[in-house]
């Protein structure tokens, strides 16, 4: 489920050192060792898993190219029951949807629905949802022995969305079903993954942690990049949490970034100018990403003037907009900013 709430900026700076061959991390006064963590994380993945989600995906890929990030234009947002045809017969370059249609593993998409998606004259982008800040009781992780019994990791519900719970996300165990949620995502053939709830460092169980969602977000990257038949084309977005933009490693293997509620947030309600300012200065970060400096951002107003404003103020600061309904539950053409694939 998409964040709605404006993002709290950061406070505090997250210290990162290389040394040697490994990575260690500050936190306090704790080192972390990340060459002696991530084995931990991923070892449950065999090499024979790795081996059929490639195949699978190789052969979804196709023989017409990508189109390159820095060549998406327009994007749609559409999480809530993503209806394929729809998203195929648009113009639109760039999808945004949930990896299934009903958000349980038994509704997912096929990998042959995904490249027909990706296919046509569009040459369109499709990024798959994955929340990693939160877990989600609707998806094909969840055990129901949570209710009573719940794993270390797996935090307090949020207040503002029933049935999703914050976790622990720097723990091995929630990364583990990140990790098996991944796998679906790169054998199904998307071109990447739009992560969300990274702002859930800011919440006051996540104190302390900015560094471990960073190396999260760096860790997911070089995960699916490997496995991946797409390799380092294949895009990593982050949703909101934009303040992690200061730190240069996290830039570096991003493709991109989705920001909500820039400019109107839930609903029709101008988002003020000191924060839009703010805001504006730590999102054009992203624009210097290692991997394609895509800005995406989505404002939530049904207003035709609004509309017109987010989409001038966005695309002004060359970034990518989009207006729709805050349910996400369907495609929007907004009248004068119809999509084309040749933009």
């Amino acid at each position: 489920m998409a964040n709605r709430r404006i993002a709290m900026l950061l406070i505090g700076l997250v210290i990162v050192t290389i040394t040697g061959l490994g990575t260690t991390r500050l936190l306090g006064a704790l080192m972390i060792d990340r060459t002696a963590y991530l084995p931990v994380v991923m070892s449950s993945h065999t090499d024979a898993a790795t081996a059929t989600a490639t195949a699978t995906a190789t052969a979804t890929v196709g023989s017409e190219s990508p189109r390159p990030w820095g060549e998406v234009h327009n994007w749609v947002y559409w999480l809530d029951g993503p209806d394929l045809a729809q998203i195929a017969a648009s113009s639109y370059q760039l999808a945004v949807i949930d990896y299934s249609n009903d958000g349980t593993a038994a509704g997912r998409f096929s990998s042959a629905e995904i490249a027909a998606l990706r296919g046509g004259t569009c040459r369109r982008r499709v990024l798959a949802y994955l929340s990693i800040g939160q877990a989600e009781d609707y998806r094909f992780y969840w055990d129901l022995v949570w209710a009573t019994a719940p794993p270390s990791w797996l935090l307090e519900e949020d207040p503002d969305w029933a049935g999703n719970y914050y976790v622990k996300f720097w723990d091995a165990g929630w990364q583990a079903q990140i990790y098996s949620y991944l796998d679906q995502i790169i054998a199904a053939g998307y071109d990447g993954v739009y992560l969300d709830r990274i702002d859930a460092v800011d919440w006051p169980s996540a104190a302390g942690h900015q560094a471990d969602m960073v190396a999260f977000v760096t860790d997911i990257a070089t995960y699916a990049r490997a496995r991946s038949p797409l390799g380092e084309d294949f895009g990593i977005f982050s949703q909101n949490g934009e303040a992690l933009g200061a730190t240069p490693s996290y830039l570096a293997v991003t493709t991109g970034i989705g920001v909500e509620d820039l400019y109107y947030q839930d609903t029709n309600i101008p988002v003020p100018e000191g924060e839009r300012l703010a805001r504006e200065a730590l999102v054009s970060q992203f624009k210097g990403g290692g991997y394609g400096g895509l800005v995406l951002t989505v404002d939530y107003t049904n207003q035709a003037a609004q509309i017109d404003d987010a989409y001038a103020r966005s695309s002004g600061n060359g970034y990518v907009p989009y207006a729709a309904d805050v349910d996400l539950n369907g495609i929007r053409i907004n009248p004068g900013h119809e999509p084309t694939c040749s933009q």
